[in-house]
């Protein structure tokens, strides 16, 4: 059954996805890019502890997985030296249904030669071309300078902690010293840093015009390169309130990552969860590019969302499956 969407009837809803995904490719497509496929399904997946895939069984063979995105795939190619490559595509996770999240959504996703400096200028003009062409939000989308916060500044201002330079123990004491956010005996370093984050530093730096949060913890980014102790080449875009963008400089070490893969599935073992082979050809692929690369990936439905002004997934995903 159709849902009605705040006045907004499917037609115009279907049209202006339509005209988003156009413009986009318009704009990969002007700055050199190649437009790519990798496969859906997979035989195994990177171990990230706090991400899982959807199993597939093909008659009594499997689990196979759909990707939970396309990164595995699309850095396999980086070996043929393609040096601009992006792709839209479905992706699948297991999520709680929630006003951002969604089982399946869709990805967009690209590499490119240089920095995540490099990438944090490609997505503000990325966001700024979609405006204009689409003719929307002009004065929160073109005509303003988008702010960059380096996270550990934004910690020490708010919150007056500074996780960084604090182990597990001395993050526990501090943070019920400041009586800030609840704990439980089982929070991890991780599951404390989040708590406060998205209890008392993203409430006070929500805005509705494009925004990036720079330099995160390395214990969170297994797959970005290190730039000091503790801390990785690692971005997020937000437009109110909302993750919009994930990217970083990508480590392209596989000596590195296939240490960091392993002490991920320690860590999804001891919840409980699936662990996952060594994908050898990512690996030999990582270890062949030799210049510098960073990558990143956009929620469409969600960037959607924040064009529109609407406030739920819903509102710009009518059909999507509910467990």
């Amino acid at each position: 059954m159709m849902r009605h969407l705040e006045g907004e009837s499917i037609v115009e809803l279907i049209k202006t996805r339509h005209l988003l995904i156009k413009v986009l490719r318009e704009f990969f497509y002007k700055n050199g890019y190649i437009e790519v496929e990798t496969p859906n399904l997979t035989t195994t997946c990177a171990p990230d502890p706090y991400i899982d895939p959807l199993g597939v069984y093909v008659g009594s063979k499997g689990p196979f997985y759909l990707h939970t995105s396309p990164e595995m795939g699309m850095k396999k190619l980086l070996k043929y030296d393609l040096r601009r490559i992006f792709q839209i595509c479905k992706v699948y996770r297991v999520e709680d249904i929630d006003t951002t999240h969604s089982i399946e959504f869709t990805m967009l996703e690209w590499y490119r030669e240089g920095s995540y400096k490099d990438l944090i200028d490609e997505v503000g003009e990325m966001i700024r071309y979609i405006a204009e062409k689409l003719n929307i939000g002009r004065d929160r989308l073109i005509n303003r300078d988008f702010k960059i916060h380096e996270l550990e500044g934004l910690f020490t201002e708010i919150t007056g902690i500074n996780p960084f330079v604090l182990n597990r123990s001395q993050l526990i004491k501090t943070v019920r010293q400041k009586d800030i956010v609840k704990l439980d005996r089982k929070d991890t370093w991780n599951d404390i840093f989040f708590k406060i984050f998205i209890q008392e530093i993203e409430p006070i730096i929500k805005e509705d015009s494009p925004y990036f949060v720079i330099d995160w913890p390395a214990s969170i980014s297994s797959m970005a390169r290190p730039k000091e102790k503790n801390k990785v080449e690692r971005f997020e875009m937000y437009i109110d309130g909302i993750e919009i963008a994930n990217g970083y400089t990508e480590l392209m070490d596989a000596k590195a990552l296939k240490k960091r893969f392993k002490r991920e599935n320690l860590i999804r073992k001891r919840l409980g969860k699936d662990t996952f082979l060594e994908d050898e050809a990512f690996f030999e692929a990582i270890d062949s590019v030799k210049y510098e690369c960073s990558g990143v990936s956009v929620g469409i439905d969600r960037l959607l969302m924040a064009l529109t002004g609407k406030n739920k997934i819903d509102d710009v995903l009518p059909f999507r499956l509910r467990t």
